[in-house]
């Protein structure tokens, strides 16, 4: 049986549709997972290596190099966080949107738990 209330935190990211500011479990790890992916690379202090190159890599275009590169910064997040593990993660490029959906299935190590963890990342035109 998966375990409860083993993650607690706070958050006003959706306060207005949640009304509420408490985060728990896997709502907690994916908005973690989310400021890990979207802080560059040099941006905290002591860490300089912590973040990744995905703001930079929206202003390049959806080429194979890109969408390797896409897969690899958003890996490596995966990786770094030791409260999941990928079962899945697949870039995929919609050229018409000049968008990219990450599709991730993670298992929640510690929560016994498999979820989905998707994001759109929109490119500059």
């Amino acid at each position: 049986m998966p375990r409860q209330n083993l993650y607690k935190g706070y958050s006003t990211f959706e306060f207005q549709k949640n009304k509420s500011l408490s985060l728990r479990d896997v709502e907690l790890v994916k908005l973690d997972l989310l400021q890990h992916i979207f802080t560059s690379k040099g941006s905290r202090l002591m860490m300089p290596t912590f973040g990744t190159n995905i703001k930079e890599l929206t202003f390049e275009p959806i080429d194979s190099d890109t969408l390797d590169e896409l897969h690899t910064e958003i890996k490596t997040v995966l990786d770094f966080d030791p409260r999941v593990e990928i079962i899945k993660l697949n870039v995929v490029p919609d050229y018409d949107k000049n968008t990219v959906l990450v599709e991730c299935t993670l298992l929640y190590v510690e929560l016994d738990t498999v979820d989905e963890f998707n994001l759109n990342i929109q490119f500059e035109d």
